[in-house]
């Protein structure tokens, strides 16, 4: 093997494992990648984040850093039985899916398949979806999962899965819950989280240690326990998401590199890819009351402003927390048609310090959805008095 003396090294070229070597390069480093598939990209651009979400944009026009966590008791049959590896290689529609495990991959796959008209069953031991989304978003998003007759099993265990024939029904999936309930069906998705991909890298030579999921602890500049050897993306855990997992490559180059570098860690958006979209950026309703801050409330429809009732949205909706004596905002948070995008202006706001006043008084194009900033600024203070 020849030998490559290099400033930098990446294992991985996720979203993060790419920016790092992006930023090392862009300062004149000498940078080398390793990367275990036969292309580039990782999970987000081979199966996970661009697949995923090519098929849910051609599904509304219509109407690695890690590995999926596998349990060794289920037979992965790439028939009737996937991981989010490998549902899209599913070559028809089937008449029901059953999704073992309610997080962000497996809400976003259930909302796709049922809108697609397939029967979804959501089945999770969690008895809310989606904790770290403030209530009442959630609480919208179940409401119109149940329109698409989603069928939600929550505060309930698996204790067995077994594939069987079925007669003229052919192969079925049959899931057996702790509670004695039992559920048959065409297709399952497990999405009960994903595992580091580090079992193969020999760790424990290089003085490192990992959790029960293959995950690594670092510090607020992303270094390990060994200070030259930084962890970044999706094997550090939560939130696990491309943009997070860029910003975090290329702060922990800066750092590896002693170049200044800053960011907004307390005010990354969270994109979720339900239908319809969520997104929220800055604390919730239920956070804000653990800390004892006082906040105010200000709501905007989508249904109230011209572009939702353009596009058919009756059920968007977005929301703003702030602080009712200094007026800055506090959170955003918006489910409905897109949120992805419109989370952003709230985000520039809060990270410049902003006020609910800066939102009622600038001008919004019309018709958009960015009108909702608008309307809900006014809903707020008005509840001010």
């Amino acid at each position: 093997m020849t030998d490559f003396d290099f400033d930098l090294f990446v294992i991985g070229s996720g979203p993060a494992g790419q920016r790092a070597a992006v930023q090392a390069a862009k300062l004149g480093k000498r940078v080398g990648l390793a990367e275990r598939q036969a292309v580039v990209g990782g999970v987000c651009l081979n199966t996970g984040t661009i697949p995923s979400k090519t098929l849910r944009a051609a599904n509304v026009v219509i109407g690695v850093g890690t590995t999926t966590t596998r349990d060794p008791k289920i037979a992965f049959d790439g028939t009737h039985i996937f991981t989010s590896d490998d549902i899209l290689e599913l070559e028809k529609l089937p008449k029901s899916l059953t999704v073992i495990g309610a997080g962000v991959i497996g809400i976003e796959y259930a909302t796709i398949f049922a809108t697609l008209g397939v029967r979804v069953t959501i089945v999770d031991k969690r008895t809310r979806l989606l904790p770290f989304v403030d209530e009442e978003i959630i609480d919208t998003l179940v409401h119109l999962m149940r329109q698409e007759r989603v069928t939600l099993r929550l505060g309930e265990g698996v204790s067995g899965v077994e594939l069987t024939e079925d007669g003229e029904q052919g192969q079925r999936v049959h899931i057996h819950l702790d509670s004695g309930k039992h559920i048959v069906t065409e297709t399952v998705l497990y999405s009960i989280g994903r595992t580091g991909a580090t079992d193969k890298l020999n760790l424990a030579a290089a003085g490192l240690a990992t959790d029960d999921r293959g995950r690594i602890v670092v510090n607020e500049h992303y270094e390990t326990e060994v200070p030259h050897i930084y962890a970044v993306g999706d094997v550090i855990g939560f939130p696990s998401l491309a943009s997070t997992s860029m910003e975090q490559g290329r702060l922990a180059a800066c750092h590896a590199f002693s170049v200044p570098a800053h960011s907004f860690p307390d005010l990354l958006p969270y994109g979720i890819y339900t239908i319809p979209e969520i997104s929220v950026v800055g604390k919730n309703e239920q956070e804000l009351t653990e800390a004892g801050t006082p906040y105010e409330i200000g709501r905007a429809a989508y249904k109230e402003i011209a572009r939702g009732q353009i596009v058919g949205d009756q059920a968007g909706l977005l929301k703003l927390l702030f602080d009712p004596d200094t007026r800055k905002l506090l959170g955003v948070h918006i489910i409905g048609d897109g949120a992805c995008e419109l989370i952003h202006i709230g985000q520039a706001v809060m990270s410049l310090g902003g006020t609910i006043d800066y939102l009622i008084d600038t001008v919004f194009n019309y018709p958009t959805f960015a009108e909702c900033y608008k309307t809900a600024a006014f809903d707020g203070v008005n509840r001010l008095g």
